[in-house]
């Protein structure tokens, strides 16, 4: 197996522009939206160090929460809802301009 090593992007334009955005869960919009980072070791998270800030996602304080699992007595999040918020930032990002792809029409 060829496992590569995961790019560590770091970029201050990703993590900002959660700021005014609404949460890619539950479209909540109440001042509280930060980018979260993803809590996986295939997305570059070690020990003491985040994942890449192309593996994360705009979720409100109440989600943040639940996805770091410091929300006690809170159904569970499944996996796939997580991806799905992260492909909403991914798009959020790309019509900000903040992320370009190239040839892209």
């Amino acid at each position: 197996m060829n496992l590569q090593k995961v790019p560590m992007i770091r970029s201050s334009a990703i993590r900002k522009a959660a700021e005014g955005e609404a949460c890619t869960i539950c479209n909540r919009n109440d001042g509280t939206t930060v980018f979260c980072h993803l809590n996986e070791s295939w997305a570059g998270k070690g020990l003491g160090m985040k994942a890449s800030d192309l593996a994360g996602m705009f979720l409100c304080h109440v989600h943040h929460e639940i996805y770091d699992g410091r929300a006690i007595s809170v159904p569970l999040v499944e996996d796939w809802i997580y991806w799905r918020a992260m492909y909403r930032t991914w798009a959020r990002l790309i019509e900000k301009g903040i992320i370009t792809i190239k040839g892209a029409t």
